[in-house]
């Protein structure tokens, strides 16, 4: 059983025994899981391992087969297990990936050709990686013949090694060498629009892998089988499950052959549910937006509305839609191209739909794409309930569009809803569904979360602009299996930089910004020094970083990138983003204009320790990020991607098992408070490993306070044991002079079932009516358990 994992981001710095060394800290702080980032074999450079060249080799950089085994001892000696992030999706369009180098010389002859998503009717496998032009890199002798020490003679691009056909090895020019290739050469803006292999989302360098196909199937998971069957694997995070063609089959096909627990990617949108498949959970993003209904205060936000309304879009819906259209139509114009092409077939073949032109095809196709509630459907032979209203809602958002001629939404959708039994539909299907999540995700998290700055703690991944407030989505996520993630790689920000923006959404902390973010220095449009200011406080360290400056300015630039307005990654506007570089140093030189926003800090950090606390207290196993136990106040990546320090990470566990609750609170910015609650409630699952497998949360009421907002309590109990977690929703106006202490009016009244002490503090909560007036004026959460003859002593 997982019971909690630590997210381990291998590469810059991290290979397998930097990794063996840091288990023993893990063990003793009450991890069951190493989660690791992808170990396969991936390009030279890679920093992610998402780029995979080999799916049966371990990376030479990180150690390879003998550093692995040396990780697998250290696990084993300490009790642990591996939980492997794997990547069946797609690999690395690279010539170091041989599949791929055997397809580029071998053309459809390669006993690779059908592991790839490639479109093998197209005259030529499209290459586009020059950085110019074809004619003009021929010309200026980019492109040479040349030798290669890995596979012999070959093309020459800049450097890059081409593999060349059997018999075209003796010919010297090097265009017409090339002419004589399976594949061609090209600028790297073709990849936009004349792309003839599906890759992932507008990464031209990764291409599709058709893991659909029960040879390919094997072939990519033969290691990883060979690791769970000899122990030193227990468990995968299926990476980007939305992109397969069969999502479900996919997961019946993985459990069959690894019989492991299964985690998958998969974002869920607001009122979505995992569909029904043979896995055991998702990675956790949905917990993102449980905790923004709860600790987001709905008066702040309507006030930030107000606010933002008068200098930016504050319609998000509308945003997205508009990004969805500019994405499908530019981005992923290829996509967008192909399908029309399919659509065309089929209605070539329906004398009731054979007189759509292409135009309208691929006006309908784009708007009904864009009017997606969700990332995808699971379409195979027939629609499932779910899906058809899905697929209903989105005709009905695409003929919002100005479109020429709806009725072709309707034959379209129709299409998906009840298809024809004919392998051109089922290939219509298969590619609509890969695309939409690819749109989904450009345009919403790669676009709007970017433009739209009326309160960037919302624009998160799995989260929403209008949250559902309350405690019902954390009730639901704490009571269903899978992990609880409050960070992740791929998250905007770090988890306690979000929590500071939640308490920048309390009425009396709008009010203090509202009259602040002007008075930040920069020229540049008003929606983005709105943006930048409640970045800035969110981010902001609590000690000496003087590399904040640079890391801030990187974000401020990435920000403006990827929101495609002014400038974007690949048509930069200089004067624009030099002006974006100069106010983001500016503002992180006078970063004492925020100060008067030091108690909404301070409330930031009791808000980050209640999300840390509900993250500890669910039947989801708690995903703790790399370097999390201490303060995270990362931005995006590759800032959230840093090196960690983790001898300093195992020394501060150390401290903060040592330090009275008065101390801690005291001296709240070292991180050792945070550090303290995650280790109480990974000693407690540790002990009560039952409770928390099959335990029920459910909310306690609370009496005695003023606003029934301000502290909410939930209970896990199993009939035998229990576990309440308290936690401040609203924490500013309780906040005392110093520290996090709190002071609320007593009493506050809890009823539970069994006699309770509080861990950190030792005080008793009585069995029918708990004061917890006491408890917060003594620690700003409360974690308290029954106490029974089988459990272990505390921490």
């Amino acid at each position: 059983m997982i019971g909690a994992t630590y997210r381990l981001q291998f590469r810059t710095g991290v290979g397998f025994d930097e990794a063996a060394a840091i288990v023993p800290h893990l063990k003793r702080a009450g991890i069951t899981h190493l989660y690791a980032s992808p170990i396969f074999a991936a390009v030279e450079g890679s920093t992610h391992g998402y780029d995979v060249t080999d799916h049966n080799a371990l990376d030479p950089t990180l150690g390879g087969a003998e550093g692995f085994e040396r990780l697998a001892e250290s696990l084993a000696a300490n009790d642990l297990a591996l939980l492997l992030d794997i990547v069946p999706n797609h690999m690395a369009s690279s010539t170091e990936n041989p599949w791929w180098r055997d397809v580029l010389t071998h053309g459809k002859a390669s006993r690779y050709a059908r592991h790839f998503d490639i479109d093998w009717s197209a005259p030529k496998l499209i290459l586009p990686f020059l950085g110019k032009p074809y004619g003009a890199a021929i010309a200026d002798g980019d492109i040479v013949r040349g030798e290669h020490p890995g596979f012999g003679p070959a093309l020459l691009a800049n450097g890059v090694p081409f593999p060349l056909r059997p018999g075209t090895e003796l010919i010297e020019d090097p265009h017409a060498c090339h002419e004589a290739q399976a594949y061609r050469l090209a600028h790297w803006r073709l990849g936009r629009d004349g792309l003839t292999y599906r890759r992932f989302f507008e990464i031209t360098g990764l291409v599709g892998v058709r893991v659909e196909d029960p040879a390919v199937f094997d072939d990519v998971h033969r290691l990883v089988g060979r690791l769970v069957a000899e122990g030193k694997v227990d468990a995968v995070r299926v990476d980007h499950i939305d992109g397969l063609a069969d999502p479900a089959g996919y997961a019946h096909r993985l459990r069959e052959a690894l019989n492991v627990p299964i985690l998958v990617e998969k974002i869920l949108e607001p009122g979505e549910r995992l569909p029904g498949w043979d896995v055991d959970g998702t990675t956790g993003y949905e917990f993102i937006a449980a905790m923004a209904s709860l600790f987001v205060d709905p008066d702040g936000l309507a006030s930030l509305s107000e606010h933002y309304r008068e200098i930016g879009e504050d319609d998000a819906l509308e945003l997205t839609r508009i990004a969805k259209h500019e994405i499908i139509n530019r981005n992923l114009a290829g996509e967008l191209l192909g399908l029309t092409d399919l659509c065309l077939a089929l209605f070539a073949a329906d004398p009731m739909r054979r007189d759509h032109g292409p135009f309208t095809v691929r006006e309908g196709l784009a708007a009904l794409l864009a009017g997606m509630p969700v990332y995808r459907t699971y379409v195979t032979t027939s629609a499932s309930a779910s899906d058809k209203a899905v697929l209903a809602r989105a005709a009905v958002e695409a003929k919002k569009d100005p479109l020429e001629n709806p009725a072709v939404v309707d034959d379209i959708a129709a299409l998906l809803t009840d298809p024809p039994d004919d392998p051109l539909a089922q290939a219509f299907i298969v590619r609509v569904q890969q695309t939409s999540g690819p749109l989904m995700a450009k345009a919403l998290e790669d676009t709007v979360f970017f433009r739209h700055h009326r309160f960037v703690g919302l624009n998160e991944v799995g989260g929403t602009s209008e949250p559902s407030f309350g405690a019902e989505l954390f009730l639901e996520i704490a009571n269903t299996p899978g992990l609880a993630a409050t960070q992740t790689h791929d998250t905007k920000r770090g988890e306690d930089a979000r929590a500071r923006l939640y308490a920048l959404a309390d009425p009396a902390a709008t009010m203090i910004f509202e009259s602040l973010w002007q008075k930040l220095p920069g020229d540049i449009p008003a929606r983005l020094k709105w943006a930048f200011a409640q970045m800035l406080f969110a981010s902001e360290p609590l000690g000496d970083d003087p590399d904040f400056a640079r890391r801030f300015g990187e974000t401020a630039l990435k920000t403006v990138r990827e929101a495609k307005e002014e400038t974007s990654w690949t048509a930069q506007d200089e004067a624009f983003e030099a002006a974006i570089v100069s106010a983001a140093e500016e503002m992180t030189s006078r970063t004492g204009l925020l100060a008067p926003l030091v108690d909404v800090k301070r409330a930031g950090a009791v808000i980050g320790l209640g999300q840390v606390l509900l993250k500890l207290i669910g039947r989801p196993a708690p995903d703790i990020y790399q370097g999390t136990f201490d303060w995270d106040f990362s931005m995006v990546d590759p800032d959230n991607r840093r090196p960690v320090d983790f001898a300093a990470e195992a020394a501060l566990n150390l401290r903060a098992l040592e330090m009275p609750a008065d101390s801690l609170v005291e001296g709240w910015t070292g991180g050792e408070i945070k550090a303290r609650i995650m280790l109480e409630g990974l000693a407690l699952r540790r002990q009560r490993p039952g409770l928390f497998a099959a335990g029920q949360v459910r909310e306690i009421p609370v009496a005695g306070i003023a606003s029934r907002d301000a502290v909410r309590a939930f209970l896990i109990e199993d009939g035998r044991d229990a576990v309440l977690a308290a936690v401040v929703l609203r924490p500013l106006p309780y906040l005392g002079e110093s520290g996090l202490a709190l002071r609320l009016p007593a009493p506050a009244e809890i009823s539970a079932g069994s006699r309770l002490t509080a861990r950190i503090t030792g005080l008793p909560l009585a069995a029918e009516a708990a004061d917890l007036a006491p408890h917060l004026a003594a620690f700003p959460v409360v974690l308290a358990a029954s106490w029974t003859d089988s459990a272990a002593d505390p921490v």
